[in-house]
């Protein structure tokens, strides 16, 4: 029988973009056994588009969450989604797909994403990868091999449970303590290039309104996913010279993380998980960020 996949979304006042990802989703050669759309409080034309959505197609379910405002974006976003997982708790599914709202799908991302699952039964997690629509262009994003991005990120049910589902990070990276906690307990997390979507606004600064924030709060983030400071400096060097704004940018990503650093904010990891990503990340630093054969995906395996 033909593995099944079901989809989950939260949404926060996404009227913008939301008929574009809903289009998408639509076209897929493998449409979804159940999509369920959780508004997190919108105040904006999200809550009438879903009804309509959700009486025009019949796999699509939209739930309404009333926004807690003593939780940050990101934690909000990641209860909003849970929130969705639960209400699928009794369908029948292998493979849970989590995706952003402003999202535009290749129209055979899970038919593709589901076959790479197919040909390696330990792989966990697994996405594509996305470029931002900045001012009409295309603009590349850096990603990691390893990191499967939660915009897009699908999930073998299995491992997602074992998991426990998300942690609510409050300045996010839950998709990437996600992929963290999948490894250390023996499965592989693996992003494909060949499988771009496109997202319509630049990384992050949906909830930080503007991108030089956005860096700041992405450092921030990273010290409450426990990076070790070396590793921290090196991946901001890189982003200087690699991600947008240049120089600046990788600056405000390490100020970020020093501000996490001087004012002891917490550290919301697990800290099995926090010890793991450190000894994985010093690891990576002095093999020159060679991937172990044994977390490579088994197409990539030499």
């Amino acid at each position: 029988m033909q593995a099944g996949y079901v989809i989950v979304t939260a949404a926060y006042n996404e009227a913008d973009h939301l008929a574009a990802t809903v289009a998408s989703v639509v076209r897929q050669t493998l449409p979804p056994a159940r999509w369920v759309i959780v508004d997190d409080g919108s105040t904006d034309e999200t809550p009438t588009l879903l009804s309509a959505w959700a009486w025009q197609y019949p796999f699509l379910l939209s739930l309404r969450r009333e926004r807690d405002r003593t939780q940050s974006y990101f934690a909000s976003n990641v209860h909003a989604l849970m929130a969705g997982v639960r209400h699928l708790a009794h369908e029948r599914y292998e493979f849970l797909a989590v995706l952003d709202a402003d999202i535009t799908l290749p129209d055979d991302y899970y038919e593709q994403i589901l076959a790479r699952f197919k040909a390696d039964p330990k792989l966990g997690v697994a996405s594509g990868i996305y470029e931002n629509l900045v001012a009409g262009r295309l603009e590349r994003v850096l990603h990691d091999r390893r990191s499967a991005s939660k915009a897009i990120q699908v999930f073998r049910r299995e491992c997602f449970e074992a998991l426990g589902g998300y942690v609510p990070l409050p300045h996010g990276g839950e998709d990437t303590c996600a992929c963290i906690m999948a490894r250390m307990n023996g499965w592989k997390s693996w992003s494909f290039p060949e499988l771009k979507a496109v997202h319509h606004r630049p990384t992050g600064v949906g909830n930080a309104g503007g991108l030089l924030r956005a860096r700041f709060l992405q450092g921030l983030g990273e010290w409450g996913l426990s990076t070790h400071p070396v590793f921290m400096v090196a991946k901001s060097l890189r982003r200087c010279a690699l991600e947008r704004p240049r120089i600046v940018g990788g600056v405000l990503r390490l100020s970020g993380y020093a501000y996490g650093c001087l004012r002891r904010e917490p550290r919301w990891m697990p800290p099995a998980a926090a010890r793991y990503v450190r000894r994985e990340q010093l690891g990576r630093l002095f093999c020159f960020n060679r991937i172990p054969r044994r977390h490579r995906h088994a197409a990539q395996m030499p």
